[in-house]
């Protein structure tokens, strides 16, 4: 429970500290400070027991950095870093945010703090017979911008709630179980909601969808949420996740060393439906359609297969070389949907491509648009909240490797990996503003970082919410 009060609730605090500034603090808290020997350099951590000379039993203590460093991300990650580190060994906790002295224009620190510490609370306990739970259970936050602060817990807790998604098996997750996630969110919102069931897509012509759906057991379907915060305006982003709920690459099927994290294949899809969460409670005036394409790629008899040819719901046929490029396939067909809903802006999130998870690792995006306005904006709202973006060229040369006699296009080419697939998905984007955010690399954490722990982390909703609400 994360609440906000302007006095002391818990019997433990943590404190900040900069280097090159002393923050001013009560005199008992001051008083025990001085027996401290942190020097406040970043993410430099310690406690001290009070002794009794304090109404708090210990006073943990997270190093700023100087004054000079110090911005929003600096301390996103200070407190991840401090609340890693004792989520397991106190049950509560207060937060002492004197930050004011550092009024930026530039960052909204108030919102930061409730971001970090809803994220850093998270913890994935699986479905383990005996979970584990966080021991801190109890954190409040001393401030007097309680605003600020509840809209970035809004922000972090539903982030949060697609990393759930993505870190539940696959067995779990099915196509039907994210219809169900999305139709709670927008029943808790009262946003518009349209599920396209496997009948509705064969009948509209979907066929990119449910071709890719058609070796599973599971059916396929298309999630469209609605938010209008801004009727007046003609101005509509489409956010588009990719949503394969599994992915064992079909009939060109995948190694099996490391097929079982194909179970994070629709990362994209938990981050679209993590955002218009957060929206829908921090009500932007913009205007946003969210469209989740989802399925399961699996290997059967009536699985489709390299060298069929497909009739797009854009009219555009495509040749299946791979049918473990599965992903491109159900995004170009909700691209399409979302240019007929009015879209002015598209940007789509997927786990698309090894080549980008191998090039860029875990540090950066994949970022690819044909508009320097869009792609210039994204990486901005990336930077102020710390996650990075990598642009990938955008040449028409690139579209050669698409070319075959067989069709208009088809799904994969044999090299350039990321930047084929995001010229593919512009292929049907046209002259719409488009965005293709790769996130192959970065959806998962292999271990523990300043604020998240292994698995999934929710990138980039978090840059994505700031693009919507700023």
């Amino acid at each position: 429970m994360i609440s906000i009060e302007k006095k002391s609730v818990n019997s433990n605090l943590l404190i900040f500290k900069f280097q090159n500034y002393d923050l001013l603090y009560p005199e008992d808290i001051t008083e025990v400070l001085s027996f401290s020997d942190n020097k406040g350099a970043f993410k430099e951590f310690n406690y001290l027991n009070t002794l009794g000379k304090s109404c708090y039993k210990k006073i943990y203590v997270i190093g700023l950095g100087t004054t000079e460093e110090f911005n929003s991300t600096v301390l996103f990650k200070s407190i991840g870093v401090a609340l890693n580190s004792i989520k397991n060994s106190i049950d509560n906790l207060d937060i002492l945010d004197n930050l004011d002295v550092l009024d930026d224009p530039n960052y909204d620190l108030g919102y930061t703090i409730g971001e970090s510490v809803s994220l850093s609370l998270y913890k994935f306990e699986g479905l383990k017979s005996k979970p584990k739970a966080s021991v801190l259970k109890n954190v409040n936050i001393i401030s007097n911008c309680k605003d600020s602060i509840l809209k970035g817990i809004i922000s972090g807790e539903s982030i949060n709630f697609g990393r759930e998604l993505v870190n539940l098996p696959s067995n779990l997750v099915t196509p039907k179980y994210l219809t169900q996630k999305a139709q709670e969110v927008a029943k808790s919102s009262s946003i518009d909601i349209t599920i396209l069931d496997k009948y509705m897509l064969e009948k509209m012509g979907m066929n990119s969808i449910t071709y890719v759906g058609n070796g599973s057991v599971h059916e396929p379907y298309l999630i469209v949420l609605q938010y209008l915060g801004d009727p007046s305006c003609k101005e509509i982003t489409a956010l588009i996740g990719k949503g394969i709920t599994f992915d064992s690459g079909g009939l060109c099927i995948k190694p099996t060393k490391n097929m079982f994290a194909m179970v994070s294949d629709m990362a994209g899809a938990a981050s679209v439906l993590s955002v218009m969460k957060a929206v829908t409670k921090l009500k932007p005036k913009k205007n946003i359609i969210a469209l989740i394409p989802t399925a399961e790629n699996m290997p059967s008899s009536k699985a489709y297969k390299p060298g069929d040819v497909i009739k797009s719901y854009s009219g555009k046929t495509i040749q299946v070389i791979s049918t473990d490029a599965e992903g491109r396939l159900i995004l170009c067909d909700a691209i399409t949907y979302a240019k007929e809903l009015g879209a002015t802006t598209i940007i789509d999130v997927a786990t698309l491509t090894g080549s980008c998870a191998n090039f860029l690792g875990n540090i950066n995006i994949g970022l690819f648009s044909n508009s320097n306005k869009l792609a210039n904006n994204i990486i901005s709202c990336g930077e102020d909240v710390g996650e990075n973006f990598w642009r990938l060229p955008n040449n028409e040369e690139y579209m050669e490797k698409l070319k075959t006699p067989s069709a208009d296009l088809k799904n994969s080419g044999n090299n350039c990996g990321g930047i084929v697939a995001g010229m593919f998905l512009k292929s049907f984007a046209e002259d719409v503003n488009f965005a293709h955010l790769d996130i192959a690399g970065s959806a998962l954490n292999e271990s523990c970082t300043e604020v998240y722990e292994q698995g999934a982390n929710g990138k980039p909703s978090r840059t994505l919410i700031h693009y919507l609400t700023k």
